[in-house]
Order: C-alpha cells, then structure tokens, then sequence
C-alpha cells in the first residue's frame, strides 16, 4: 500500500512538473525576452518614454514590415523546395540554382532596405531629445564578437 501511494505521489510530481515546463516562455534568443525579440533595436526603444501613439504608430510600422517579410518568405521557401527536389545535372536543376542565387541576393538587399526604412520611419515619429537617448542607448551595444 505504502509503495503504490510513493509511485502514484512520484507519477504525479512528474506529471506536473512537464506542465510547468510546457508553459515556460523560451530564454534569451530568437523566441524568448532578449535583444532580438519584437525587431532591430526594439530593446533599446523600451527604454525610451514613448507616448502611447508613439507606440502604436511603432507598432504598426513593424507589423506592415513583419507581413511584407512573410510574404517574401513563402516565394523564396517555394522556391528553395523546387531546388532541393531538383536532380543535380540536369538544365532545371542548373537554372533553379541560378534563380536560387538571385531571389536570395534580391532577399537580402530587401532586408537591408526594408530595415534601413523602419529605422528611418522610427526616427521620424521620434522627438529629438529621443534620438540622442537612442543613439546613446545603440552605442552602449556590445560589439558582436568577430567569427574567424
């Protein structure tokens, strides 16, 4: 009797302890609180008193980026399946690679372009006293360490 009462005590510790790990927002990086969640330099402008239609004009600025990305992800994801389904050799496979290389370079021209238009849209909505504390905010950014 003891025995079944630890087992089925222990039965629910495990069970209750994967839940509790289920729910947990992800760490540091990509999908959880850090630097990088919610786009470039959003760190930084939580640190800036902003007014709440600062925030909301923000806000719609890196929604119409986020939905225009999506958009250009789906071609370009089409785009790389058709090459990686594509027999090395043949004529489709040598044009596939050459369209490949040109959607990635056109895609990451468009990055570059797109983020310098958000940064400029950001700044436009900021005062200027703002500016200076995110410049000064950006300079206080580690420098990422060089690959080699």
């Amino acid at each position: 009797m003891r025995r079944s009462i630890t087992i089925a005590a222990l039965a629910a510790g495990l069970a209750l302890s994967s839940a509790a790990f289920a729910n947990e927002e992800g760490g540091p990086g990509r999908h959880g609180p850090g630097p990088h969640r919610g786009g470039p330099f959003m760190h930084e402008l939580r640190n800036l008193e902003l007014s709440d239609s600062q925030r909301e004009q923000i806000r719609g600025f890196l929604k119409a980026q986020r939905e225009q990305g999506q958009s250009d992800r789906k071609a370009q994801f089409e785009l790389r399946r058709s090459f990686e389904l594509a027999t090395p050799g043949t004529a489709q496979f040598q044009s596939l690679t050459q369209q490949l290389a040109d959607a990635e370079a056109t895609e990451a021209r468009n990055r570059v372009q797109q983020m310098a238009s958000l940064r400029s849209q950001v700044y436009g909505v900021l005062t200027p006293a703002q500016r200076s504390e995110l410049a000064a905010e950006l300079a206080k950014r580690p420098v990422p360490p060089r690959e080699n």
